[in-house]
């Protein structure tokens, strides 16, 4: 289980979804699945304090905050083993440069 950021403002009987999905779900090597554990992060009442919490811990890897840590760092996604195609490559580009403009490291 994941250390859970301390909320006095949230209810005990608030489901959070890293506690109730299983934990290699959250630390997958498979891209599909790091997808599907943001997707079940968006709607969690501590999400920006378990991103908050995980930055400072500096967590090496994982899905943290509806976010996909590696090496410590915050990245768009997770690409499958092997070469990137042109296409991905491109597409990381562009999410790069979006998320820059929106001002989100």
């Amino acid at each position: 289980m994941f250390p859970v950021p301390a909320a006095p403002d949230i209810a005990v009987s608030v489901s959070l979804p890293c506690l109730e999905e299983p934990d290699d779900l959250w630390f997958s090597e498979n891209p599909a699945d790091l997808e599907q554990a943001k997707v079940l992060c968006a709607a969690c009442p501590v999400r920006r304090t378990c991103l908050s919490g995980a930055l400072q811990r500096r967590e090496f890897a994982g899905v943290w905050g509806g976010e996909i840590l590696d090496r410590g760092a915050v990245i768009a996604r997770k690409r499958p083993r092997g070469r990137p195609s042109k296409a991905d490559l491109a597409r990381d580009a562009e999410i790069a440069a979006a998320r820059a403009e929106a001002g989100v490291a």
